[in-house]
């Protein structure tokens, strides 16, 4: 497998198979780690994201060759696979090849009403709509995620599938305010299948200000008797 592809480290706790449709990211995230493994600045990755060469033609080869397998491919990790109307598109086309090769997909972005367009898709194949919230504030997450939809854009998309009966999941990862990402666990609590904890990673400074034991602690406070999974470099604080 070339496009399709099994993760590995932090990455193979979201998802058995992966695939990433776009080169670069408008959200322009600051806590991004896809410029540092491309060899890029952060301007560079968000300036002028486009689908990678052939991606729909090499998609659907490899979907023949695993016709009816089990595991799930996420989209996407490298770049978020709604953050355009022209990504939105490409994304409905990659899903429908799923689709026609009874494969096994789930979606996390930071879209809201884009991915609305597409759940009857998701409905109708049981394919799961993850999103990531790591903050309540707007404020905030104009200066985290300066190119992304607002929170409540992400809100309202996951009470929507809900109701639209799709199974529902939150990426809250990475953790940059303790008590903002308990907001989110807070607010949400009555609409998500599954949650999955992770902490914040390379910045340091930052980190060291958080007390993760304490957050572990009180965001498995909120979630009790629900569905969840905390990452490894979380569960140490345990």
């Amino acid at each position: 497998m070339t496009v399709i592809y099994e993760p590995k480290g932090k990455a193979k706790e979201y998802s058995p198979l992966a695939c990433n449709l776009y080169g670069g990211c408008s959200h322009a995230c600051k806590y991004c780690y896809c410029p540092a493994i491309r060899y890029k600045t952060l301007e560079e990755w968000s300036a002028n994201p486009q689908p990678r060469k052939d991606i729909l033609k090499k998609l659907g080869k490899e979907a023949i060759k695993l016709q009816g397998d089990e595991r799930e491919i996420l989209f996407c990790f490298m770049s978020d696979p709604y953050q355009s109307n022209e990504s939105a598109e490409l994304t409905k086309q990659a899903l429908l090849i799923c689709e026609k090769y009874q494969l096994k997909a789930q979606i996390l972005t930071k879209a809201g009403q884009r991915v609305i367009n597409h759940f009857d898709i998701l409905k109708r194949n049981n394919y799961k709509f993850g999103s990531t919230i790591i903050m309540k504030s707007e404020s905030l997450r104009e200066y985290w995620e300066p190119g992304a939809p607002t929170i409540e854009s992400r809100y309202n998309a996951i009470k929507e599938a809900k109701k639209y009966g799709i199974y529902t999941w939150i990426s809250v990862e990475p953790v940059v305010d303790a008590s903002e990402a308990l907001q989110v666990i807070s607010d949400l609590i009555d609409y998500v299948d599954f949650w999955k904890l992770g902490k914040l990673n390379h910045f340091s400074k930052k980190e060291s200000y958080i007390n993760w034991k304490d957050y572990l602690q009180k965001a498995e406070k909120i979630l009790q008797g629900k569905k969840y999974y905390i990452k490894n470099d979380l569960v140490k604080y345990k």
